[in-house]
């Protein structure tokens, strides 16, 4: 199918309606299909004399040539992909795999009886091309033997804001009935709108209170979103904290939308568990005590098209004091989950939702002093043109390094020059010497401990070459902060003064990582730190503390537990992820006998009998 859209791309196929008729005609005429009844599909089907003919032919050929399937689902998948990326930035739209919209339609429907289902209303209040409403209406006339124009009529609504949306899930609900042997007019309930606007008198009152709503809520970070959406965001009591995106909005109306012993499915961002944006939604289902059910799906990526980490999440309009939670790390939708009852009285909506390894969490959590308060911790420097400053030697002289630059080798002194480490580069199997490069350091640090960047007769005066070398990298200097350079103290300095002066002490570790750490603890005043985190002190004995517990299973098991996760198994190990870790209060004589254990495995029984896990 990517051939397809290469191909309208080259010929400059970019009207929505065009593009339409050139799917449906492909789709009918590859599936062998008759429209003589349906005169809104009719309307879709080009004529041989037509000049899009050519077109359609190519689309033909190319289908019966690679032996493409073509069916519904193919034809879903090609609407969701020829809408433009200024669109889909703005309207968040996205292709949601068979396997994700099944397990949702069939959590939602399973166990209604057939009676009920001839008279439930089902909805997608952001319907985009009718994946979800297609299921549904399948679903029904699978499980009642109702027609297809009963069940469009009766029992099915979708909202999209965009009116090629509406136009789509009409061409596919229709070729659905025709797939079926139905080749008639439908009544659809399908609405153009801001369901933002859902609340307004204006809207329409036949699309407020349903019996399932189920989809795919937009993904739209907050400055992605138009000035007049970010105004009807914030009117939704979820959205009071942060920036929030446009999916918390969504589950609000959407639980509020149902009727009575109604239920919502919707696949949406996880994010919302810990994230300062997603604090209101957590208060309004904590405050509602809403009853919903959560499958997790942690690191793993559902959409092939977007990196995202999101969750299935349920809710039904009904009370409960607890959280149902289960973990589906591999994305096997057909697993027979285990969820886990969280009481919401466990949780905490400000600080965030830890819904994995509870009990255990919480115990080492309220252990001692948490780890944000233990230690200070540092973020690498930001010289925003790290390919200027940091260098790995081509060479050495007596009071030289050589600097090569694109094939070009310039002589740098020494005396300007600090060590400097990546140290995310730890999680992998390498020495710490190996990862120690240079970086030019145009900066004093005076007697109050600060750093002072040198002037330009400075410079000139005492790194004469290092100047020279900057000076042939201005341009490329200057471009920084989108040119936005005039309140540097200098066109040499950093870009940012943070971690420019450290103590003396660093616990150097990733910012992710996919295993138990290998943190390097060092006392090198001048060492200093890009792209990784570390822990800092003027206390070497509380970093060797540290140091301890950080490499210990305890807290492996509690940061990929409560971490944020990432794919291929890593885990977020920035500050808000581990703060709360706690640091037990230990005796001195605790003290001396953990740093007296050489062995890890004896180490870590130790520290486990301190939090009792």
């Amino acid at each position: 199918m990517r051939q397809i859209l290469q191909y309208l791309r080259r010929h400059h196929v970019t009207d929505t309606h065009t593009i339409n008729r050139l799917f449906v005609s492909a789709f009918v005429a590859t599936n062998q299909l008759k429209v003589s009844g349906n005169s809104f599909l009719r309307n879709y089907l080009i004529a041989k004399e037509e000049s899009h003919t050519e077109h359609l032919l190519w689309i033909l050929r190319r289908i019966c040539k690679a032996n493409i399937r073509f069916g519904l689902e193919e034809l879903i998948s090609l609407f969701e992909f020829v809408v433009s990326p200024s669109d889909r930035i703005i309207t968040g739209a996205i292709y949601t795999p068979k396997s994700v919209r099944g397990k949702i339609i069939c959590q939602c429907l399973r166990g209604v009886a057939a009676d009920k289902l001839m008279m439930i209303k089902i909805a997608d209040i952001s319907c985009g091309c009718g994946g979800f409403l297609m299921d549904a209406a399948l679903y029904v006339h699978q499980s009642t033997g109702r027609s297809f124009a009963e069940i469009y009529r009766e029992n099915i609504f979708g909202i999209d804001i965009e009116p090629y949306s509406i136009e789509r899930t009409k061409i596919v609900l229709s070729l659905l009935a025709l797939m079926h042997g139905e080749d008639g007019v439908y009544e659809f309930n399908l609405l153009c709108a801001d369901t933002l606007c859902s609340r307004t008198e204006t809207f329409d009152e036949q699309f407020r209170h349903f019996d399932i709503i189920i989809g795919n809520p937009p993904y739209v970070c907050s400055r992605n979103m138009t000035d007049e959406t970010r105004v009807r965001v914030a009117k939704f009591e979820v959205c009071r904290y942060g920036h929030p995106d446009l999916y918390i909005p969504f589950i609000q109306i959407a639980i509020e939308n149902l009727n009575e012993g109604g239920k919502m499915g919707f696949i949406t961002m996880n994010s919302f568990f810990n994230s300062l944006n997603g604090r209101g939604l957590r208060e309004y289902l904590d405050e509602k005590k809403i009853e919903i059910s959560i499958i997790d799906f942690r690191g793993f990526q559902v959409f092939n098209s977007r990196s995202t980490y999101t969750c299935l999440l349920f809710a039904s309009n009904s009370h409960s004091d607890t959280v149902s939670y289960a973990s589906a790390e591999d994305g096997d939708m057909e697993a027979e989950f285990q969820f886990e009852q969280i009481p919401y009285s466990s949780l905490d909506a400000a600080k965030g939702w830890n819904l994995r390894w509870t009990a255990n969490a919480a115990k080492i959590e309220n252990s001692g002093i948490p780890l944000g308060d233990f230690c200070s911790s540092r973020h690498g420097i930001a010289t925003l043109s790290n390919k200027t400053y940091i260098f790995r030697p081509h060479s050495e002289k007596d009071e030289f390094y050589i600097l090569e630059n694109n094939g070009i080798c310039y002589p740098i002194e020494r005396a300007i020059c600090r060590d400097i480490v990546n140290s995310n580069k730890l999680n992998s199997e390498v020495s710490f010497d190996s990862l120690v490069e240079k970086v030019i350091f145009p900066y004093s640090i005076d007697y109050a401990g600060r750093a002072v960047v040198f002037s330009e007769a400075e410079m000139q005066a005492r790194f004469p070459l290092a100047l020279a070398y900057l000076q042939s990298q201005r341009a490329l200097l200057e471009e920084r902060d989108k040119g936005h350079t005039d309140g540097y103290p200098a066109w040499y300095a950093y870009g940012r003064t943070q971690s420019l002066v450290m103590p003396r002490y660093k616990l150097f570790f990733p910012k992710i990582a996919n295993k138990p750490l290998q943190c390097v603890l060092t006392d090198n005043p001048r060492l200093m730190l890009y792209n990784g985190m570390a822990f800092v002190s003027d206390d070497k004995r509380q970093l060797q503390v540290l140091k301890c517990f950080m490499e210990s299973d305890v807290f492996w098991s509690y940061v990929s537990s409560t971490a944020k996760p990432y794919s291929s198994g890593f885990y977020s190990l920035n500050g808000v992820n581990i703060k709360k870790f706690g640091i037990p209060n230990m005796s001195e004589e605790q003290i001396y006998e953990l740093l007296a254990i050489e062995n890890l495995v004896d180490r870590n029984t130790f520290i486990r009998q301190l939090y009792c896990v």
